[in-house]
């Protein structure tokens, strides 16, 4: 960390241990240093201990007794950072844990929930947005806030793309950045225990085929591949799927291929004996077991070792298998659904991905397209959350400004619904108004040059006009260079090459 000048404060004591209530906690308080390269200095002033009462009460949401305080997981690879984002936020109450490598983000979060993550998008093994996506595949329900001295249009897209809610810049302003996790804090302590069953909310064409695909399918035995970008909606088609099949009585278990080790997958998928190896005390039934008469959902199956792709080969075909270190063959009534972001075919090629399983999986294939490709659905899913995150959050938000709509009708949404869920929520929390406006969304969105007005004509008119103007402004961001310009709009260039040609751009 480079030499500064550095900004006194004065907190309530540093605890000692993360886990200690309140009314445990000494009355005294120490001197806090924090240097500039951290937070801005005119920050501390607003955040003394005198000033404390003027946070809203929620920002604190603990209980005397026996709930849980809020929990937030900084994770930075500066240890100096670490330690003062801990100090600070532990002084206003909440529960704080950190972490600066990879490995321990993971151990971390293997023992414990936490309810935010505060993470830096550069780390010494792997890239933050990288870490994000893994993140928000294994623990999707836990908001992320981005922070980089390093801030590019190219980090804001990627970072809001796989699920990010905000992106601060270093040095950060703590002031702001405390308003954000007290509200968060508040929204959370208050939000129902489990989240929405979002119906398949379409108006699309596209999303019609899907539907009818999925009656025509669902009450068949058939394997089903699902693919998309991520953020599509995968998950909701193979709910779709399972519940409209005569399995429906059954159990439904989704199992992560990206975010369950290798070594743990195979116990994962076919349980184990007592003794089987070392730990296996007692017997543990897998998730064919689990899954009977049922199905069983494989999430980012693209990554999946190639070992455990030929077992599962072989239940697909024999439907039988066996526990880790047993000998009695169990048979497997089960239904598989797949799905992955990744192009199969090109892992296939890169002897990544095993072909026979491949044709196994992709008996019936529905792909999912992106958001951007259907813009029909955007103001019906805008509309379905903003109800339902108005009524778990006690508000009463009606709809979006004229700009706040011409807004969402022009975006990319490179992170698709995800994003766009991610972007109403955070909205509908901040906002006073009944209408949600550009001040209520974060500031990328805020900065974001409209396009001219689309010319009055049928739909497809229009949205080739948009589609142009869209193109033109990621093109010109990225002063011309077209795979620039491609990440820009979270498209693969070869996709903008043909948009660009049928719009008649080459």
């Amino acid at each position: 960390m480079p030499s500064c000048a550095s900004s006194t404060i004065t907190l309530p004591c540093k605890q000692k241990e993360t886990r200690r209530t309140p009314r445990n906690a000494p009355e005294c308080a120490l001197s806090a240093t924090f240097s500039s390269p951290i937070v801005h200095e005119s920050t501390h002033s607003g955040l003394h201990p005198k000033n404390l009462h003027k946070i809203p009460f929620y920002a604190i949401i603990f209980v005397m007794g026996e709930q849980k305080r809020f929990s937030l997981l900084i994770v930075d690879d500066e240890a100096a950072l670490c330690e003062s984002l801990s100090e600070y936020f532990s002084a206003l109450g909440y529960e704080t844990y950190t972490a600066q490598r990879v490995e321990d983000v993971r151990r971390i979060l293997s023992r414990i929930h936490v309810d935010l993550i505060l993470m830096d998008i550069r780390m010494p093994e792997k890239d933050g947005i990288t870490l994000l996506r893994e993140l928000k595949t294994s623990h999707s329900s836990t908001p992320v806030i981005m922070i980089s001295a390093y801030v590019s249009v190219e980090n804001i897209v990627r970072s809001m793309k796989y699920g990010a809610i905000n992106f601060y810049e270093k040095p950060l302003d703590l002031r702001r950045l405390s308003r954000e996790v007290a509200q968060i804090a508040a929204a959370r302590a208050a939000r129902a225990p489990q989240g929405p069953t979002v119906p398949l909310i379409h108006e699309s064409a596209a999303m019609q085929d899907i539907l009818a695909t999925i009656e025509k399918v669902a009450p068949t035995d058939a394997p089903v591949l699902i693919t998309g970008e991520s953020g599509t909606g995968k998950e909701l088609v193979a709910h779709a799927i399972h519940h409209r099949s005569e399995r429906a009585r059954g159990p439904f278990l989704k199992l992560n291929c990206a975010a369950i080790p290798e070594t743990l997958l195979e116990s994962e998928l076919f349980g184990y004996e007592k003794g089987a190896f070392t730990g296996a005390v007692t017997q543990h039934k897998g998730k064919f077991e689990q899954a009977q008469s049922g199905t069983i959902f494989f999430d980012e199956i693209g990554d999946m070792h190639l070992g455990t792709q030929a077992k599962l080969l072989r239940v697909l075909q024999e439907k039988e298998f066996q526990r880790l270190g047993g000998s009695e063959v169990l048979y497997a009534d089960v239904r598989i659904i797949a799905a992955t972001h990744q192009y199969l075919p090109g892992l296939i090629e890169e002897h990544r991905f095993r072909e026979d399983l491949y044709y196994r999986l992709s008996v019936i294939t529905i792909h999912i397209p992106p958001l951007r490709d259907r813009r029909d659905d955007i103001l019906p899913l805008t509309r379905y959350y903003i109800d339902y995150f108005s009524k778990l959050y006690g508000k009463r938000v009606e709809g979006l400004s004229p700009e706040v709509e011409r807004l969402f009708l022009s975006h990319s949404w490179p992170g698709n619904v995800r994003e766009l869920k991610n972007t109403i929520e955070r909205a509908v929390i901040f906002t006073e108004g009944e209408r949600l406006t550009m001040d209520d969304l974060p500031p990328q969105y805020r900065e974001t040059v409209f396009l001219e007005p689309v010319p009055e004509g049928d739909l497809s008119t229009a949205m080739d006009h948009l589609s142009r103007e869209i193109i033109l402004k990621a093109l010109e961001k990225a002063g011309g260079k077209k795979q620039k310009a491609a990440e820009l709009l979270g498209i693969h260039r070869k996709t903008l090459y043909n948009k660009m040609k049928k719009l008649g751009l080459l």
